[in-house]
């Protein structure tokens, strides 16, 4: 994973959002330092939406005594799109206790040449 601004995280693998333990969301560096530079009160409600505006996931975290964050799923409002039918980039809207928000935008990298696939001269 990389950053092309502050507010986007690229991914080189596409990840399933939708049914991926939570773990993949805790390896969003970039998401946590931005909610730790914006210090954001926990706790937080974390919604994960498709570029086609549908409900990917929405996640909720707290503080643990330890100043880690806890992720818990919580219920969706409106069923979720089918796996497969994820349209990146995907938009992670951040709001905390407080009402602040903030927006990162999360998308694979289509530059990344395939691994793999070699291209081979015909002569």
């Amino acid at each position: 994973m990389h950053a092309m601004d502050d507010f986007t995280i690229i991914l080189f693998e596409s990840a399933d959002m939708i049914s991926c333990e939570l773990k993949v969301y805790e390896g969003l560096d970039r998401l946590w330092q931005m909610v730790e530079r914006y210090k954001m009160t926990a706790p937080i409600a974390i919604t994960v939406v498709d570029k086609a505006a549908r409900d990917v996931r929405t996640i909720r975290g707290v503080r643990t005594h330890a100043g880690a964050w806890q992720l818990e799923n919580t219920s969706f409002a409106a069923a979720p799109p089918l796996e497969g039918e994820v349209e990146f980039p995907l938009t992670i809207k951040v709001q905390d206790a407080n009402g602040n928000i903030l927006k990162m935008r999360l998308q694979l990298d289509a530059a990344r040449p395939e691994v793999g696939h070699k291209k081979v001269d015909p002569r």
